[in-house]
C-alpha cells in the first residue's frame, strides 16, 4: 500500500510526495496505514514549512506596523481576549 500526493506550484513545477506502507499481513494493514497517514503528516510539514513560514512572518510584520501606527486593519477581529483586555481591538457584539 502507498500514499501519494502531488503538489503544482505557481511556476507550474511538479513536486511529488510518496509514503509506502510496509505490511506484513491483514491485521497490521490499518496500524500500516496509520503509520503511513503519520509520515506522510510529517512530509507535507516538512515540504510547506518553508513556503507558509515567510508568508506568515510576513503577516505579523504588517499587523505590528500598522499597531505601531494606531491603525485597525478594516474587518479585523481581537486575536485573543487578552489584546481585547490591552485596547488593541474590540470584541464584535453579538445580537
Amino acid at each position: 500500500m502507498e500514499l501519494s500526493g502531488e503538489y503544482v506550484g505557481p511556476d507550474g513545477e511538479q513536486e511529488r510526495l510518496w509514503v509506502f506502507c510496509d505490511g506484513s499481513g491483514d491485521a497490521d494493514s490499518l496500524q500500516n496505514l496509520l503509520s503511513g497517514v503519520t509520515q506522510m503528516k510529517e512530509l507535507v510539514s516538512d515540504f510547506f514549512g518553508p513556503l507558509a513560514q515567510p508568508e506568515a512572518q510576513g503577516r505579523v510584520a504588517r499587523a505590528e506596523a500598522l499597531d505601531v501606527l494606531g491603525i485597525e486593519p478594516r474587518g479585523a477581529l481581537p486575536l485573543s481576549p487578552r489584546d481585547c483586555r490591552h485596547g488593541r481591538r474590540a470584541w464584535p457584539k453579538l445580537a
